[in-house]
Parts: structure tokens; sequence; C-alpha cells
């Protein structure tokens, strides 16, 4: 049976999904891959184009009756997040705004923890930094290793949403990313595919040097070490299984967006 997998070019995606790609373990099925951003994966997951797909937590929520949650390969932040960064400092209750997608964890983030703008704009989130420079947005949601070169490009952080994130959750990480399997694969091909995954990651924390240098084919930095932290930053303790500390946080997460009518109440099923 060949699985088709949907990740995003970000460095920690294809870090976890080097062994199971690359034939560097066993494995229950085989694997073929397609990469592209998250937003693109995010508006794609209702027609169910591929077998697993990567996809933000927001995101899930709206195709929670086509796909499983995936323990394994989730993206949380233990103690950062997405940045809302600007120029210089601005009245985010004045601001036009620049979201990388409406259905990415960090524009749900801002709906629930930041100010409301004047305007939000979408944009593709590695244009966020330069439309703020240019003058086309005020501010702007940085996700992914956008977070770690900001300030190299003259901006200033202006809310942080990790810390907003702690005021509410305490100790709970964000969850951001997470990877989904269609139900329709049924739950034992499932099961078997995540054990793929969990082992897949175990592998490449195991064998770092050789997982990164595979994950900077797809980096938008040429930058080693910089891609190296921004993998550290987001594989961590619960990237191989989120276990019950990810399905609090998910909790909380859903919790305090449907309270707030951002979204509407829903099930899901975890593997």
């Amino acid at each position: 049976m060949k699985i088709t997998i949907a990740h995003t070019p970000d460095p920690d995606d294809s870090f976890m999904f080097y062994a199971m790609l690359e034939n560097k373990i066993e494995t229950n099925y085989d694997y073929s891959q397609v990469v592209k951003d998250i937003e693109t994966l995010n508006l794609e997951a209702p027609a169910e184009k591929y077998d697993v797909t990567a996809i933000s937590a927001n995101g899930f929520s709206h195709v929670s009756d086509r796909y499983y949650l995936l323990s394994s390969g989730a993206s949380f932040g233990i103690s950062y997040g997405p940045l809302v960064v600007a120029k210089k400092h601005v009245d985010l209750g004045h601001a036009v705004l620049g979201v990388p997608g409406l259905k990415t964890s960090a524009y749900l983030l801002y709906r629930m923890f930041g100010p409301t703008p004047n305007k939000f704009v979408e944009v593709r989130f590695d244009e966020i930094p330069e439309r703020i420079l240019s003058g086309q947005i005020d501010a702007g949601i940085l996700i992914h290793d956008e977070q770690l070169v900001f300030q190299n490009k003259g901006l200033v952080e202006v809310l942080n949403l990790y810390s907003k994130w702690r005021e509410y959750a305490g100790d709970l990480p964000i969850p951001l990313g997470f990877n989904a399997i269609r139900k329709s694969l049924g739950k034992e091909v499932a099961a078997k595919y995540n054990e793929d995954f969990a082992n897949s990651i175990k592998y490449a924390v195991d064998h770092e040097d050789e997982a990164v240098d595979y994950a900077m084919r797809y980096a938008r930095y040429s930058n080693h070490d910089l891609e190296k932290k921004f993998i550290r930053m987001y594989v961590n303790d619960l990237s191989v299984d989120f276990g019950p500390a990810g399905r609090k946080a998910l909790e909380k997460y859903y919790g305090r967006a449907v309270s707030m009518g951002i979204i509407k109440d829903f099930s899901y099923e975890i593997i």
C-alpha cells in the first residue's frame, strides 16, 4: 500500500519525515510526498486530496469529520509561539494586520488574544516582513523561521502571542501544526502510519545532522545553524507523541475559540 503525504517545506516538517521518505527505517507502507505551504494545505484539506496532510490546529477544526488527528508529528510551542511585528510600536486596534492565512493557528490565536485590528489582510507567511517594510501593512503575524530573522530586517516585536497564551493556559504548550490522516483509510492503517511516523521522528533526532542536511533541501534560508535552531524549537518532547499535555492544550485552545464564537463546536478523534 502506498500513502501520499502532503507536508510543508518548513525544516521541522522535512526533518521529521526524512527517515520514512528516504528509506532509513523499516515501514509498514510505502510513501510518496507532496510539498506545499501550510495555508494551501489547510484550504485543500476539505477535498481530501492526500492521504495524510499537514494541517494547522485551526484548519483541522473545519475537517475533523474527515480526518483523524495524529499524535505524532505535531508542532507545539513549549515556550514560544507566533509573534506580531512591525517597523515600530503600533496600535494594533487601528492597524492593517497581515496574517499568514485565515485557517492558520496563528490567526486563530490572534483572534483569541489580540485586539481587533482595523483590517486583516491575508499574506503568504514569508512575504509578511517585506509587506511591513514597504508600508503595505502596518504589522504582521510571523510564523515558522521568520520568527528568528525579523530583527535582522529592522522589525520589532509588538505582541507575543505565547505570553498571552501562557496567561490563559499556564505551562501548557501552544497547539500549532499537526498531521491528519483520512478517516476513510480506517483506524488500523492510521495507527500503523502513526507508528512509522513516530519511528521516523526518533531516527531524525538520533541522526540530527543528516536529517538537518536533508531538511535544508526545502529550507528558505541557507543558514544551517539557523534552521537547526528552528528545528530544535518545534521538534521537541511532544513530537513523537503529544500525550496528555497535548490533549489538554488542544481542549483549552479549541474551548476558548468555541466559547468566543470564533469557531463552531466540534468533536475529534486522536490516533
